[in-house]
């Protein structure tokens, strides 16, 4: 679902390999209902979910599907997405992800790294609606990841509104676009590239645009017929690009003076009226990173999100790659990070299904395994300083609100929980949230020792909001007694009533 267009994609996996079965594309233009202060439209909104509530119609019927619902630059900045996200699930009844710009641009990569060869060092541009992602790659893996706030949409609006073609428009835009590219590190700035590649709708429609001016040229200067010089190239390949040709179709469409002047046979009305945003945030690219040449790529995010959907290749696991490689980066000791998501995935059996929250068995693992993440800064309030570095840190894999969930758990694992922050949360995930929370909290009592053998506690659902605990007498069992009765009252504040049995 991105800022200009949402994209339908149905494959199967045969034999390591996507087939691709369907795809449709449908122009929503949602960023185009971004005002000023953040909000979406109700009538942008409205185009959305129509667009959702046609594609629902593709895939509804069909048996043993994966689907994923992926978000972008509008409506990760939109701020009453949730009004979006509440009506999309009543269309299709799937979680929406709105993922960052960096998790973005890594699924761009991922996309090209799965669909064509690379070279040793890469960079790949893509200009999308609301946001442009810039990306510098080593082979299949991606080892700098950027969003910048231009895109082709909000550009358009911003500097071609009305459609006129001006230097001084094209200067502005530019400009813009200079200041965002300057944010980017110096890593940007100083390698000499041996493969630079752009991606998506904005840099297949330049590319058209100069593929048709040169056909026009050479049908002019050697008066060849059409049906020939239409053959030299393939649908989708083009010759690489130049800064001199951007330059060159700068010209032309300055000379043109407005966008219903313009005429390219294959590039759709809707998409040629955003080609000068996406030329001048182009043209900046090149000239700020010093580019020499840029050919366009298929893939892009699209791809990169249904190979890791059906599991195929080298991001399958990037989750727990992602885990494990901040676990080492904050020097987290894993051998009790193991203990308690052993404790916290056992109590979690005994009550996922009556709780119905089987599908965040991984979430769990995951606060389990880093809950201590925080020691590294302070022991003191280490869950507090944990929920902080895992909400301010680039987490591969961790759309946005898994990246927050993820947060919120390990920033409430011991002492008082944050009651507004829960109680702030919508009703639906709200209890989901404390019920992870308290098995959770549970698994961490029963590890406070840090021996070898965890104290042993069985649960047992009662019902929706009350939980039977259950500890194994042993000898040391008098301090966890204390802190179960402790943690009664804390859960009892959140709306789950704990009773202890013998």
């Amino acid at each position: 679902m991105g800022s200009n267009s949402f994209h339908l994609m149905i494959a199967r996996e045969q034999d390591g390999s996507l087939q691709i079965l369907h795809r449709e594309k449908e122009q929503v233009r949602l960023a185009q209902g971004l005002n000023a202060e953040g909000y979406l439209s109700d009538e942008a909104m409205a185009r959305g979910l129509e667009c959702l509530r046609n594609f629902g119609q593709r895939f509804s019927d069909l048996l043993e599907t994966q689907i994923r619902l992926v978000a972008t630059h509008t409506l990760r900045v939109a701020k009453n997405r949730d009004k979006f996200l509440k009506a999309a699930l009543k269309i299709i009844p799937f979680p929406i992800e709105v993922i960052s710009g960096h998790e973005e641009a890594r699924l761009i990569y991922s996309g090209i790294a799965q669909s064509q060869v690379l070279a040793r060092n890469n960079l790949v541009i893509d200009i999308g609606g609301g946001s442009t992602e810039v990306v510098i790659g080593e082979k299949h893996l991606p080892v700098k990841l950027s969003s910048l706030r231009c895109g082709c949409v909000s550009f358009n609006e911003r500097f071609f509104e009305d459609g006129t073609l001006t230097t001084a428009a094209f200067r502005a835009a530019q400009a813009a676009a200079d200041r965002q590219f300057s944010s980017l590190s110096k890593e940007y700035f100083e390698a000499d590239w041996e493969l630079v590649l752009g991606s998506s709708g904005s840099v297949k429609a330049i590319c058209e645009a100069l593929a048709e001016l040169s056909r026009r040229e050479r049908l002019a200067g050697e008066g060849a017929c059409e049906e020939t010089q239409e053959s030299d190239t393939e649908p989708g390949h083009y010759a690489p690009v130049t800064l001199s040709q951007l330059k060159r179709l700068k010209r032309l469409l300055i000379e043109a003076g407005h966008v219903d002047r313009l005429d390219f046979a294959n590039i759709d009305r809707k998409r040629i009226i955003l080609v000068p945003a996406g030329l001048a945030i182009l043209l900046s690219f090149f000239r700020r990173l010093e580019i020499q040449q840029l050919s366009f790529t298929p893939a892009a995010l699209r791809e990169g999100v249904l190979y890791e959907l059906a599991q195929i290749g080298q991001y399958h696991d990037v989750r727990h790659r992602t885990v494990d490689s901040i676990a080492q980066l904050y020097h987290v000791d894993m051998a009790q990070g193991a203990r308690v998501c052993k404790s916290a995935m056992a109590l979690f059996e005994s009550v996922a299904d009556a709780w119905e929250i089987r599908p965040q068995a991984r979430l769990l693992a995951y606060a389990a395994t880093l809950h201590e993440i925080g020691i590294h800064i302070n022991s003191r309030s280490h869950h507090r300083h944990g929920g902080y570095i895992i909400a301010n840190s680039d987490l591969p894999g961790f759309s946005q609100d898994l990246q927050q969930d993820l947060a919120l758990l390990i920033g409430n694992q011991r002492k008082k929980p944050q009651f507004e922050q829960l109680n702030a949360l919508p009703d639906g995930r709200r209890q989901l949230m404390v019920r992870l929370l308290c098995l959770l909290r549970l698994a961490i009592l029963v590890n406070l020792g840090r021996v070898a053998q965890s104290l042993r506690l069985s649960c047992a659902p009662l019902d929706t909001n009350e939980l039977a605990l259950l500890p194994e007498q042993s000898a040391r069992v008098d301090l966890l007694l204390k802190d179960l009765k402790r943690e009664k009252k804390h859960m009892r504040e959140l709306g789950l009533s704990l009773r202890l049995e013998s």
